[in-house]
């Protein structure tokens, strides 16, 4: 009879457990990396489908302390309400509000303490960051080279590859409302214009502003879902804005002329968007009070027309008067007036 062979016998190989549990650590990584891949390959894809999602890393919990000389060392306690029924009644903004800074109230509102998109009224905040976080007196002459499109961010038509200081690009920002000024700004400040808008964000809380009505997504005041404030907020930034002596003179100034580094042997000159073009040099002016100065915005219907302004009164008060989503600039600017001549006493 056949007898059958088994063959050679298998002897089995010892598990060694530190091959295993390599090759368990390997599949593991591999797998965690693809799925940081995948997140943020759809992250990029979501991004750029949907432009009103809000910017990544808007960390409000970014310092602006630091050993800064403009950094301004000033209590501002938030407004309170005038007793009474003070809603702002016959005008066409949908918001609006007058403080009497002075003695730190609000005389009239009518919804300011709801949303809006405050379009360029955004740069008074760009203003302040700028300018607190410069690290000297001469940083204003430094001179910085445009090299963003103009496209329609700029107010003023600046080129690619023209030089002005820091000093002018600040005019430019708030005279001109230029968007490629402030781009240039956040960059030179901060890096990146992300990394600016942080800071904006983190000086709006430092002002005792919450993020529920104050956020913002970028530095120029262009339209997004998640860029929003409103006029009660905007009121405030703008009376700090003006304990500043510098920025002040920036919003408060008809016109400006740039350095020789901008188009040299041109005679260029920026003019303020309020006082000069809505306000007639002020000609147009409320009978009890001087409009000084101030700040324009529009992006569309989504904004309308939008005026922070700063005023004084006749009876020696200081006023700020915002208005919000008028339906032209006519109307933005008689809204202003009226409120000026009719709630201030």
């Amino acid at each position: 009879m056949a007898r059958f062979n088994p063959g050679p016998r298998r002897i089995k190989k010892p598990v060694n457990l530190d091959d295993f549990s390599l090759t368990l650590i390997t599949v593991i990584i591999i797998a965690i990396a693809s799925i940081v891949l995948i997140t943020a390959i759809y992250g990029i894809i979501f991004a750029l489908s949907n432009p009103e999602a809000p910017l990544i890393g808007n960390d409000v919990n970014v310092s602006v302390t630091g050993d800064y000389p403009f950094k301004q060392d000033i209590e501002l306690t938030l407004p309170e309400f005038k007793e009474g029924n003070n809603e702002i009644s016959g005008i066409n903004s949908t918001n609006a509000v007058i403080y009497d800074v002075t003695d730190n109230e609000i005389v009239a509102y009518k919804k300011s303490k709801s949303i809006i998109y405050p379009a360029s009224l955004t740069k008074v905040m760009t203003l302040i960051v700028v300018y607190e976080n410069l690290p000297s007196e001469d940083s204003l002459n430094d001179i910085l080279t445009i090299n963003i499109p103009r496209g329609e961010h700029s107010g003023y038509g600046f080129e690619m590859g023209e030089k002005l200081t820091v000093k002018d690009l600040i005019y430019a920002a708030i005279l001109q409302s230029d968007g490629v000024a402030c781009i240039t700004l956040a960059e030179y400040i901060a890096g990146s214009e992300a990394k600016f808008v942080q800071m904006m964000n983190a000086k709006a809380r430092e002002l005792g502003l919450s993020e529920s009505t104050t956020l913002f997504q970028n530095c120029s005041g262009l339209h997004h879902q998640y860029h929003y404030s409103t006029a009660y907020d905007m009121a405030v930034i703008t009376a700090y804005a003006m304990k500043n002596t510098f920025c002040a003179n920036v919003l408060t100034a008809l016109s400006y002329k740039p350095s020789s580094s901008f188009r040299p042997g041109d005679g260029c000159t920026f003019w303020h968007g309020l006082l000069h073009n809505r306000l007639n040099d002020g000609a147009i002016q409320p009978t009890n009070a001087t409009i000084k100065g101030g700040k324009t915005g529009w992006t569309g219907k989504d904004s309308g027309y939008c005026i922070t302004s700063l005023a004084q009164g006749k009876n020696g008060h200081t006023y700020v008067v915002v208005t919000a989503k008028a339906e032209s600039w006519a109307t933005a600017v008689d809204d202003t007036i009226n409120i000026y001549k009719n709630y201030i006493d």
